[in-house]
């Protein structure tokens, strides 16, 4: 009960004005110190993934696939990880800083940061609490953020309600920033990053799986990519290959791509820093 009462008032402390819906009971979430990212724990389960879709512009849930297959649960964020917690990071000398004050905006995803600083958060993290946390793998991030939807493109939402999910390329963003980009089309009344936790959460408790932005995970660009020979089907991350090239997931407010992207677009050199590229984190559960 007490573990309970502290969460949901750590959940309404990080709130402020946010609106939640949290789907997830109060007991399944973990927050291991002041300033840890709350964290919701995931069930085992399957999940199918296609890696990747074969031609460019083809549905991701068609042909063939390999089931990934979860006998334990993990933790992964509520939320991408945000100014605030990386700035608590910076004043205990662990993290760096960025180009841009991340002291301003501390409930906004922290972006602009590459994958060896994301690294260097979740090694802080890990010492700070004894636990063991680290960026999600491709397949975990896939598995938690659809919640039992499906493969496709903001995974099987109608477009004319991703802009309840989240912070996407919209008819807001074309109008104030008239980028001529295809829009989705809705209209979720921003036109740059904003808050984590402002749309819907999917039916794990994770916001911001669509939109707002991109999100690092631990994969590296494995030889395997078009074959799928050698992705551990036990959701571990695929650490074969290219590592100088690390996978992200996701969507931002600056990207609206009317199909999956194929699989060799969905990793980065690790020193790149994006201002729309940002990061959440998982912690194993012993």
């Amino acid at each position: 009960m007490v573990k309970r009462l502290v969460l949901q008032c750590a959940l309404f402390a990080l709130s402020g004005a946010l609106i939640f819906n949290i789907n997830a009971a109060p007991d399944k979430f973990i927050k291991d110190c002041n300033d840890c990212p709350i964290l919701v724990i995931i069930p085992p389960g399957a999940v199918d993934y296609r890696v990747p879709p074969g031609v460019v512009g083809r549905a991701h849930n068609a042909g063939w696939y390999t089931r990934i297959i979860f006998t334990q649960p993990f933790a992964i964020g509520v939320f991408e990880v945000t100014n605030g917690q990386w700035y608590a990071c910076i004043e205990e000398g662990e993290c760096d800083q960025l180009e841009y004050d991340t002291a301003l905006n501390q409930q906004h995803p922290v972006t602009k940061v590459n994958w060896q600083q994301a690294q260097r958060y979740t090694q802080w993290l890990s010492k700070k609490t004894e636990q063991k946390y680290r960026l999600p793998s491709n397949t975990q991030w896939e598995y938690a953020a659809r919640a039992g939807l499906g493969m496709n493109r903001y995974f099987d939402i109608k477009p004319q309600d991703v802009c309840e999910y989240g912070n996407v390329y919209d008819h807001t963003a074309e109008q104030t920033l008239a980028y001529n980009l295809d829009m989705l089309p809705c209209d979720d009344g921003q036109d740059s990053l904003v808050a984590v936790g402002q749309f819907k959460s999917n039916a794990f408790g994770l916001y911001d799986t669509i939109g707002n932005a991109f999100e690092w995970t631990e994969d590296c660009a494995s030889p395997g990519n078009f074959d799928a020979s050698g992705l551990p089907t036990n959701g571990a991350p695929w650490l074969d290959g290219d590592c100088s090239l690390r996978g992200y997931r996701g969507s931002s407010w600056l990207t609206n791509e009317p199909t999956y992207l194929v699989e060799s677009d969905r990793f980065r050199d690790l020193t790149s820093s994006e201002q729309d590229l940002g990061f959440r984190i998982v912690r194993d559960i012993p």
